[in-house]
């Protein structure tokens, strides 16, 4: 049988996280509601529990190493984690459908029709996330929104948006280049994520438009999100999904510039990795998104 993992004691722990966050034994005691010889009690404990120093002493005060101050951090962001799920408890308990999504979809296909699913399945609860990155996320939620390439679907994983991009503008940016989208594009500023090989990739079908020695992206901003916003602001030209846009576009908040294309091998995806996956409560979301998808690309003429 193979041996459970040992943990420091709790209190020992607990003791370091308060010394941490208020960086003084006196203090930690007080908030801990102990004497300040119980909180130098655990933290000796705690030394010898690791064969390491982790506080060193400075005149009448005690100090963190560099060990201790990143063992702290750890134990931190842990409890943490505990303090979360505990707050999350009663909304489990009402058996509610979680997604996580990226920001872009989120905002632009989710939130907008809540209302309208409430109205349908008055008895389903929705717990909505945002998902930060591409990657999955742990624990599972019951459905993720995440990107990634066609040709790199997961098992279980299924296409939901094309993910094609295509160069956009706020009106303004485009009054400001004489009413003419193909100067705007050209005068930019050009606007990237973190995937700043996606003008390279426009300036490589486009070389009659923008050439593709020249102009680089001006202004770097982190995730799609930000960058749709900084878009409609009227910071710069930015490639945004097409999927992702359909009601900026509809409110003129931002304007097409090209109709030349990139990443058509790119996809949105829908994929369901909880053991709960075949219940009605889950399905009954998961074909609601599927709806809002077919709606979208109806409306993109897809």
């Amino acid at each position: 049988m193979e041996k459970r993992r040992r943990l420091p004691p709790l209190n020992s722990l607990r003791a370091l996280e308060a010394l941490s966050e208020t960086g003084t034994v006196t203090a930690a005691a007080e908030r801990l509601s102990v004497s300040h010889s119980a909180v130098s009690h655990q933290i000796r404990t705690l030394e010898q529990w690791v064969n390491r120093a982790i506080t060193v002493r400075r005149g009448r005060s005690v100090a963190l190493t560099e060990a201790g101050e990143s063992l702290a951090r750890v134990v931190r962001e842990s409890f943490d984690q505990i303090r979360h799920e505990l707050d999350l408890l009663p909304m489990r308990f009402q058996r509610s459908v979680s997604i996580s999504a990226l920001p872009v979809i989120a905002e632009d296909l989710i939130l907008p029709e809540i209302s309208a699913f409430h109205a349908q399945n008055p008895d389903v609860t929705l717990h909505l996330s945002l998902a930060q990155t591409d990657r999955a996320r742990t624990p599972a939620p019951d459905i993720e929104v995440l990107f990634r390439e066609r040709a790199r679907l997961q098992p279980g994983e299924e296409a939901l948006l094309p993910g094609t991009a295509v160069p956009v503008a706020a009106p303004r940016l485009i009054a400001a280049a004489g009413g003419k989208p193909l100067v705007a594009l050209q005068r930019g500023p050009l606007l990237s994520d973190e995937d700043y090989r996606m003008w390279p990739r426009w300036q490589a079908i486009a070389p009659d438009v923008l050439d593709p020695a020249l102009a680089p992206p001006q202004i770097f901003l982190e995730g799609s999100f930000l960058l749709q916003k900084a878009a409609m602001d009227g910071l710069g030209v930015a490639l945004c999904r097409v999927a992702t846009i359909g009601t900026a576009l509809a409110e003129d908040r931002l304007r097409i510039l090209s109709d030349r294309s990139i990443d058509q091998n790119w996809t949105y995806t829908l994929r369901l990795p909880s053991p709960r996956a075949n219940e009605a409560e889950v399905q009954a979301v998961a074909n609601w998104l599927r709806g809002l998808a077919a709606l979208r690309a109806r409306g993109q003429g897809g």
